[in-house]
């Protein structure tokens, strides 16, 4: 009785009533089931494992109709790759009638590249450039009036060779460089080269850089000066032959 008047003080529905639990009737199988005939598929037929005649077809060995070589330079094919009568390596150089005034293992670049785009967009490139110095690294010869770069000292030739006899050696004050030379293998937060690097700026009558050269001081702190010694000595040689010159005409 309290229920009752518990659902009719709250205004509760009636519960469900109680329902039997679902059946369901087997499915009956279609005809076609039982019937399977047409899904039957014939056993394979056997194969003889004998060979089959079958007629096979030979080609004839290809002829050579002419000569491909008969028009190419075989002269020049016949010739060594070079002669090493011809090479210029370090040891040659040594050897000769003046010697050599310097050498050394060196950074070498030629600077920032002025191109049309960084002086129309400069905004478009870092303040200073900067490059490793294994990267650049070349084996250099001071010779007379002339630098002799190799990229190993044990090359046969030199890569390139740079006169110098009019260009002025001058070393680069890392917290004042030139503003057309890039910096060496910086250190770590900072754009300064690193401390056993030294840089020697080769610029010409007008100041502009022609050639940067970079050394590394830890075994030898004495390179870079050795080496603008070098290149005064080659200055002087370069005025000596230009006044002889001068001498000899009419």
């Amino acid at each position: 009785k309290s229920h009752k008047k518990l659902k009719k003080t709250m205004n509760l529905a009636e519960p469900a009533p109680e329902v039997e639990a679902a059946t369901a009737d087997a499915a009956v199988a279609p005809e076609s089931v039982y019937n399977d005939n047409e899904y039957l598929v014939a056993p394979a037929p056997d194969v003889s494992s004998e060979s089959l005649d079958v007629e096979t077809y030979k080609v004839a060995p290809a002829v050579m109709v002419d000569d491909p070589r008969r028009f190419a330079p075989n002269d020049k094919l016949n010739e060594p790759y070079r002669n090493p009568e011809l090479d210029v390596p370090v040891e040659k150089l040594r050897t000769g009638s003046t010697g050599i005034t310097f050498e050394s293992q060196a950074g070498i670049s030629r600077g920032i590249q002025m191109t049309c785009t960084r002086q129309c967009l400069p905004f478009l490139y870092d303040e200073r450039d900067f490059v490793s110095y294994g990267e650049i690294s070349r084996y250099i010869v001071l010779k007379d009036t002339f630098c002799f770069v190799y990229g190993e000292q044990t090359d046969p030739n030199p890569l390139y060779i740079v006169p110098i006899d009019s260009l002025n050696a001058v070393v680069e004050d890392p917290k004042k460089p030139h503003k057309r030379s890039i910096t060496v293998s910086p250190m770590a937060n900072t754009n300064l080269q690193g401390d056993t690097l030294e840089t020697v700026l080769l610029l010409d009558v007008r100041g502009s850089l022609a050639y940067q050269f970079t050394f590394d001081t830890t075994d030898d702190e004495d390179v870079s000066k050795r080496f603008v010694e070098a290149v005064g000595l080659a200055n002087s040689i370069g005025k000596a032959n230009d006044k002889g010159t001068e001498k000899t005409e009419p």
